[in-house]
């Protein structure tokens, strides 16, 4: 590989993090429906996983706790890693990180970025109408979660 082309790459591009989580309780997977705001503004199918951007000089882990936390009001333990993404766009280079985590405690409180939750089994998710991606990491994450 060049070395120049990467570090000029680099600096044309700023990175971004974004942990999410991928939230067990039992059989069940919680997937957040975007608000229709948030689907329109991003042009996306719509569904998510919990979690959001890291703020500067913020550990992962905090970020993640306290994105679930603002975004669902919940409490939840982190198993580990379970999918790593980038997405290169034009404006930034996007590295989200997924973790499989369970036990969640508290009440779902949604934040406004979301209009609905759904707790999915596993066993339902080929009927579920979320995108092949995101079945497939559920299936991931519920196989570290099994573990």
């Amino acid at each position: 590989m060049n070395d120049g082309h990467w570090r000029g790459w680099e600096m044309k591009q700023p990175y971004k993090i974004a942990a999410k989580a991928i939230v067990f309780d039992g059989d069940r997977v919680l997937v957040l429906r975007k608000s229709p705001a948030e689907r329109s503004a991003r042009d996306s199918h719509g569904w998510d996983f919990p979690g959001g951007g890291l703020e500067p000089s913020e550990p992962l882990m905090d970020a993640l706790y306290r994105e679930v936390l603002e975004e669902t009001g919940l409490h939840m333990k982190v198993i580990g890693p379970a999918y790593i993404y980038d997405d290169i766009q034009d404006e930034k280079h996007l590295i989200i990180i997924k973790f499989a985590c369970h036990q969640p405690m508290g009440q779902i409180k949604l934040s406004a970025e979301h209009e609905s939750y759904h707790w999915t089994r596993v066993s339902e998710l080929n009927q579920s109408s979320y995108p092949e991606w995101m079945k497939e990491e559920i299936r991931r994450a519920y196989r570290i979660y099994m573990e």
